[in-house]
């Protein structure tokens, strides 16, 4: 009878620490599997601004806004920032495989429909 309260503690301790595992790892995905940055833009989506990240060190952008990152070859990519409110994302986290490597970072402004 002791071992079966054993396990049954054991078996709550586990459910509820695994969703606190992703937090802990520092993922950027929230269990779903969405982007905590938001999500790329849908295709023919009009973008905020477009910007040349070959020179850009860092951009404040409002929260659902979409940018375009492009690179002087041409090679670009949208993004819509609707996932979590005031972080800062390295570009390099939301790029596509393949898109050029770049130091700039992304700062999201508080959503201003959010209640404290």
């Amino acid at each position: 009878m002791n071992t079966s309260r054993i396990f049954r503690v054991a078996a709550l301790t586990l459910a509820t620490a695994l969703p606190f595992h992703g937090m802990a790892m520092g993922t950027d995905v929230f269990r779903n599997g969405q982007s905590k940055y938001g999500q790329p833009a849908a295709a023919g989506a009009p973008s905020a601004r477009v910007v040349d990240v070959s020179t850009l060190k860092s951009l404040t952008v409002a929260y659902g806004d979409t940018v375009t990152f492009q690179v002087p070859s041409g090679m670009q990519f949208s993004w819509t920032f609707n996932g979590l409110d005031g972080l800062s994302v390295p570009v390099t986290k939301i790029a596509p495989g393949g898109f050029p490597s770049t130091k700039a970072t992304i700062h999201v402004q508080a959503n201003p429909l959010a209640v404290n």
